[in-house]
């Protein structure tokens, strides 16, 4: 199982390692475990989580491995469309990590869990490091340097929302509602057309289309 060291413990040269760590086991695999093994999800979250949160410092130069990371988890949310084909349901798995199985796909609460790791990009915190005193430091996210990897991040949702072999139960998609509105707050309208344009087909479009219009409605819920 993944351990993690104490956030403040950690150096520059260990944030490369452990997201490549990281992105081994979300990797597709030609063979599948019987059974899934969410925990394995839980903990990744976890990790990803801790270093946003806490080591912003070191999180920062290494955003691009971050934005793979978090594409590779929305991606593992997948499951199979009922009835498919044995062959179908191969080309499915074929792109799914080794841990999960066919018949037991993640759910709920790796859902929630992704969300609030996606909602940590806004959070401001101040960085746990050795020697420095927290009283001195400005809390602050990774809101303004991540904004130009979210729509990478968000593609991934979409893909998956349009996979014709695949599905996102309505249950895993509530529970990202809050985590991809917050990807959305970090696009600004630049880049969501460049995304929009360059990078969706028509069925991609409807579905951002349809994203960007529940993020507008939420977000001004209770404002005159």
């Amino acid at each position: 199982m993944l351990t993690f060291v104490q956030p403040a413990a950690l150096r520059s040269m260990d944030i490369g390692s452990i997201y490549s760590l990281l992105s081994k086991y979300l990797a597709p695999s030609a063979k599948h475990d019987k059974i899934t093994t969410a925990p394995i999800f839980q903990r990744i979250t976890s990790i990803v989580n801790s270093i946003i949160r806490l080591r912003r410092d070191l999180a920062t130069p290494m955003l691009p491995h971050l934005g793979l990371v978090l594409r590779q988890l929305i991606l593992s949310l997948r499951e199979c469309r009922p009835q498919l084909a044995s062959k179908q349901k191969e080309m499915v798995m074929s792109t799914q990590p080794q841990w999960i199985c066919s018949s037991q796909s993640l759910g709920v609460d790796e859902a929630r869990a992704l969300s609030r790791v996606l909602e940590s990009l806004t959070t401001k915190t101040i960085a746990r490091v050795h020697g420095t005193q927290s009283e001195t430091q400005k809390a602050e996210s990774l809101a303004t340097p991540f904004a130009k990897h979210a729509p990478y991040v968000l593609k991934a949702y979409i893909e998956a929302m349009n996979d014709p072999l695949c599905v996102l139960s309505l249950e895993v998609r509530k529970e990202l509602h809050s985590g991809l509105y917050a990807l959305c707050s970090l696009i600004g309208e630049h880049n969501r057309d460049a995304l929009t344009v360059s990078s969706l087909d028509a069925g991609g479009k409807t579905t951002i289309k349809a994203l960007r219009k529940e993020y507008e409605k939420q977000r001004y819920v209770g404002k005159g």
